[in-house]
């Protein structure tokens, strides 16, 4: 066993699983290829690096791109959203869908682990990292509707996606503003006293500043924190254990999942499929329905992100501010109050099945 690797009490993660106090954090290890490569490097590969006329340099050590046109950069991310929508869950993903982790945090801005989630009809709450903007609402995530939450961004979000080193310093202003991530999640982070890393790049300097920030760092008596890569050495283990009391485990990544899934499956505790999940128009609806129009304008905004229909949802939004703030200072009569309701609610339903929810 290596210098710094324990072995593993299953029973303790087991019991944390069940508790809802357990937290899953996954790297570009964790996505691998049929070949056996990661994710990430099948797409330097297929950018065809440095031939691609769209990037003007690719800094392999940090795994960030320069562009020296906004037009180029633009071209690049939609080779990349590209590649990553024909990638699909291998078995060691398919397995990790099943644990029952109440909150999973992806670094790479890939959908392939929600996909996971949709090829097994599980439920399931997505958010990302948005640039300049507020962060998405999110409900309190349980094993029975876990978050999916891509830290560095996603690539149904160009704007959010962090590519350069440009891209990482407006990221970092931003999550030490504490202006990206929901409060809700930003509160369980530094709260939760169990963590999970599967292949996150622990040898990357703004990773090890991401840990920092989230307070991963602090406590470090209280917390219990296993990792499991394929690729690291001695000299980082150490680092890690002496930085953020993390431990390394003696399985290889495959290995630990398989392991964990077998025990849950004895245990019962693998996730169940629930009904099929609510298009986001059902979602609306639902919202609709029992008045929180305020909430289905939210889904809506995140819904219509980066899409046609998006500045028409921030007017619709506008206007719903102004007719709550009118309502709550009353002075508007009934009549018109609930002609003017009507008329947003014709108007949410209308944006929702413009935008292909349904």
């Amino acid at each position: 066993m290596s210098r710094n690797t324990v072995s593993i009490n299953w029973e303790f993660i087991l019991d944390k699983l069940r508790e809802e106090q357990c937290l899953l954090v996954l790297g570009p290890e964790a996505y691998r290829t049929e070949n056996e490569a990661t994710l990430q490097e099948e797409l330097i590969r297929e950018l065809a690096l440095p031939s691609n006329e769209n990037i003007q340099k690719y800094y392999e050590e940090d795994g960030f791109f320069l562009f020296d046109d906004p037009y180029k950069r633009t071209l690049a991310c939609h080779q990349i959203k590209a590649f990553y929508r024909t990638a699909q869950p291998d078995k060691t993903l398919l397995q990790l869908a099943r644990l029952p982790f109440h909150v999973m945090l992806t670094v790479t801005p890939d959908k392939v682990l929600p996909a996971a989630f949709e090829q097994l009809n599980f439920n399931f709450q997505f958010g990302h990292y948005k640039k300049n903007k507020d962060p998405q609402s999110i409900k309190p995530p349980t094993a029975a509707l876990p978050l999916i939450y891509n830290v560095f961004g996603c690539i149904d979000n160009e704007e959010s996606m962090v590519l350069t080193h440009n891209d990482l310093y407006d990221y970092f202003k931003s999550i030490f503003a504490r202006n990206s991530m929901p409060g809700r999640l930003n509160v369980l982070l530094r709260e939760v006293k169990n963590i999970i890393f599967l292949g996150v790049p622990f040898e990357k300097w703004y990773f090890q500043l991401l840990l920092r920030e989230l307070g991963i760092h602090q406590q470090q008596y209280e917390f219990t924190r296993f990792a499991a890569n394929q690729s690291v050495d001695d000299e980082l283990r150490t680092f890690c254990y002496e930085q953020f009391k993390i431990n390394f485990i003696s399985h290889n990544l495959d290995g630990f999942v398989q392991e964990l899934f077998e025990r849950c499956e004895r245990e019962g505790l693998l996730r169940s499929a629930g009904a099929a999940p609510d298009s986001e128009f059902d979602k609306v609806k639902k919202m609709v329905a029992k008045g929180d129009l305020e909430e289905a304008i939210d889904l809506l905004l995140d819904f219509t992100d980066g899409s046609a229909l998006e500045h028409d949802v921030a007017h619709l939004a506008g206007r719903y501010r102004k007719f709550k703030k009118r309502a709550l200072k009353g002075v508007l009569y009934q009549e018109e109050k609930s002609v003017q309701e009507a008329q947003l609610i014709e108007a949410i339903l209308e944006i929702a099945s413009e935008a292909g929810a349904i």
